[in-house]
């Protein structure tokens, strides 16, 4: 399967705001952020030391714009923190909290955001 084939998936199964900040990321740097057009993009890891990815440890993580503040949760699937990266405990919510940006505004994937709509009263 083509690169631009998985991305049109992606962008199909998570929306194209998601998609579009998701790949922000990717390549080499400067990273910047596709809606305001700043290079202020950062990521926070979160990791598990007690499950082990080889000589990495098992991670999930959130990246945002810290000048629109605009970010996402990662997608589902296993990250890992390299040995020697900074990163915040899972399962530590205050530790987790203190680290995002206040006033941090999660883009939802497709799904996720139609689940929300289905739950918020009319």
């Amino acid at each position: 399967m083509e690169l631009q084939d998985l991305l049109a998936r992606f962008r199909q199964r998570y929306g194209e705001e998601y998609a579009t900040f998701l790949t922000a990321d990717w390549g080499p740097p400067p990273h910047v952020c596709p809606f305001c057009l700043t290079p202020t993009l950062r990521k926070l890891l979160i990791g598990d030391p007690t499950r082990k990815l080889g000589d990495s440890i098992w991670a999930k993580w959130y990246m945002w714009c810290e000048k629109c503040l605009r970010g996402i949760y990662c997608p589902p699937g296993t990250y890992a923190v390299p040995p020697g990266k900074p990163y915040v405990q899972w399962g530590d919510e205050a530790a987790i909290q203190n680290a995002l940006p206040v006033g941090l505004k999660l883009i939802q994937p497709v799904k996720k955001a139609a689940e929300i709509a289905e739950t918020e009263p009319e």
